[in-house]
């Protein structure tokens, strides 16, 4: 019934019809060029899954029955075949302060995965997991302490969106960053197959360039996105000039050190014609001093990217804290200096632990 090479893990349910045991695949799982193949296996004209399609994303409907414009006996053909799932909502924080708003959403397997809506004035942002959990460990991540468990479908990925676009529907989704628990080049073809849904005309319809995935240093997977063909928003999470320092704070750092990585940056660069965003955690005492600001302006020198800096979130139970606003100013004065396109971002959602994995973490305590 799928395309040839489709599967999906932890996408399965079962029914009964007349004793008979059956299953049903999240249809949100299945790209539109497979949606189409299984339909039309099914004897479904092609324009329908077109139709389908539109509902699903367009809509975000809940059920095949809401699908009104659709014959019954498709509906009921959907019915037998597919499910439409919704995590539940857990836990919701809103910020008093700017608005963010996070979700703590429970999957069909009782997992728990975050997702992050920030409201700005000219756009909407959702930061999206792409895994439960995570396996690399980065020092100063609330999700690093309880380990990797998996990864999430396309499906799963697509429905943390549509859940928050459903609880706010004034509010016009305009980007996605994936940001939230896990590390998107890990999950990389599941993070791609929702992309191109994000993307897609009839779903979505969100520029490449609202898209944007954040990887802690993967260098593999940033190689085959330069293959991608997609205009997508590249960001590094560097937090140090200094292959030591870095390894410490990012163990990927050791199998992909700062050589290789930079390498890979200056590949993309030159393939896709876009600036890279690299992210850095100012944490004091560790790498925010002046000598630490140095240290990046010469390893950035004739890049064409921009830094992003952020103070760091604290996380209960650990040893690092934010620099002081004096010791900031000297930082970022440093790297204008040096000529490093450079910003420092507030940290938004304190109020409510905005941090990646800090309301996961909560629940589990």
């Amino acid at each position: 019934m799928f395309a040839q090479g489709f599967s999906i893990a932890n996408a399965i349910i079962f029914t009964y019809n007349n004793g008979k045991k059956m299953k049903k695949n999240r249809i949100r799982d299945l790209s539109r060029f497979e949606l189409e193949a299984a339909l039309k296996e099914e004897g479904v004209e092609p324009y329908r899954s077109k139709q389908v399609f539109r509902w699903l994303y367009k809509a975000q409907a809940s059920s095949f029955d809401a699908m009104t414009d659709l014959p019954a006996s498709l509906r009921a053909l959907l019915n037998s075949k597919f499910y439409i799932s919704d995590p539940a909502v857990l836990d919701l924080r809103r910020s008093l302060s700017d608005g963010t708003t996070k979700y703590l959403f429970k999957l069909e397997d009782g997992n728990t995965v975050e997702a992050v809506l920030l409201p700005e004035k000219e756009r909407n942002t959702i930061c999206l997991s792409s895994q439960v959990g995570c396996k690399f460990a980065c020092v100063f991540c609330a999700s690093a302490p309880f380990g990797f468990v998996r990864n999430l479908s396309q499906g799963e990925i697509l429905e943390e969106a549509i859940s928050i676009k459903n609880a706010n529907p004034a509010a016009n989704i305009t980007n996605v960053v994936f940001m939230g628990i896990g590390e998107p080049m890990d999950n990389y073809d599941n993070v791609m197959r929702a992309i191109r849904v994000f993307n897609d005309k009839d779903a979505f319809n969100i520029g490449a360039r609202k898209i944007t995935i954040s990887t802690c240093g993967v260098v593999p997977g940033m190689v085959k996105l330069i293959k991608e063909g997609l205009q997508i928003e590249l960001s590094v999470s560097l937090h140090s000039a200094n292959d030591a320092v870095r390894s410490k704070l990012l163990p990927v750092n050791k199998r992909y050190p700062l050589k290789d990585l930079m390498q890979a940056c200056r590949d993309y660069i030159r393939a896709t014609k876009r600036i890279i965003t690299f992210e850095y955690v100012l944490i004091k005492g560790v790498n925010s001093s002046k000598d630490d600001a140095l240290s990046l302006v010469r390893l950035l020198k004739g890049m064409q990217c921009k830094v992003n800096a952020i103070s760091y979130n604290k996380i209960p139970g650990s040893p690092y804290e934010g620099p002081s606003g004096a010791e900031i100013k000297i930082f970022m004065n440093a790297l204008k200096s040096g000529g490093i396109n450079a910003t420092h971002r507030k940290p938004k959602g304190e109020d409510i632990d905005a941090g990646c994995g800090q309301l996961r973490i909560s629940r589990m305590k």
